[in-house]
């Protein structure tokens, strides 16, 4: 897989034009392109204006493909004034769950309706770490992620993501059914586990950007679990 992860900010009186216009670009990257398996788009909780893209293609030639359609260019044009400073994009690999994953966000015979928007809880979150402690950080993460998707039921996701052109620079990408199931992961074992063995392993000096909010699409009906991988 090839992995967008993108930050954003918009400026305040932009932000539903924002919304309506990636939207726009996201389910038509999702549903006209062969080779694009999720464009997830999350809104900080904390500010408004900030988002995120977690976009998952099936190669660099995919995205590549993505950068020539129609509701692409469309996108490009119409958010030219509504970005309040420069868009962050990380380009990533999956080191955690290893394998083929579920990656696609689509299922067949969705039913849309307003109900099933946005009521996720979705971590969209940079870890910069020290170069010598790279691969011990993933082999502990990846403890914390299937213990997350194993022993909870509220977590959907747990994914973990590792910039190409930085190595030091790895993603968190989890999604909750709510924020009380974020809060009872804070709560278990493993993540305690976790956060013990990594705590000396950042880069302080580095600043990581996170984003920490709700699904504004795709809805919560469409598939976002990825299921109880293994490691």
């Amino acid at each position: 897989m090839y992995i967008l992860m993108v930050r954003l900010k918009v400026k305040e009186d932009r932000i539903e034009d924002f919304i309506q216009a990636s939207i726009g670009d996201a389910k038509g990257s999702v549903m006209n392109e062969p080779g694009c398996r999720r464009f997830d788009i999350i809104q900080a909780a904390d500010d408004p204006t900030s988002f995120a893209f977690c976009e998952v293609y099936n190669d660099e030639a995919a995205f590549e493909a993505h950068g020539t359609m129609p509701h692409f260019k469309v996108w490009q044009e119409a958010i030219g004034d509504m970005m309040d400073g420069e868009i962050g994009v990380s380009f990533c690999k999956p080191v955690y769950p290893r394998g083929d994953g579920n990656w696609d966000s689509h299922r067949s015979h969705i039913v849309e309706d307003d109900y099933f928007a946005s009521s996720l809880h979705v971590i969209h979150s940079p870890k910069v770490v020290k170069e010598a402690d790279v691969d011990a950080f993933i082999e502990s993460v990846s403890r914390d992620g299937v213990g997350s998707t194993h022993e909870e039921q509220g977590c959907l996701r747990f994914d973990v993501y590792q910039n190409i052109n930085d190595p030091t620079e790895l993603y968190l990408y989890e999604v909750y059914v709510n924020p009380d199931a974020f809060e009872y992961h804070k709560g278990t074992p493993h993540i305690k586990q976790w956060v013990a063995e990594v705590k000396d392993m950042y880069d302080t000096s580095r600043e990581g950007g996170g984003r920490v909010g709700r699904n504004v699409w795709p809805p919560d009906n469409w598939a976002w679990s990825s299921g109880k991988p293994t490691w």
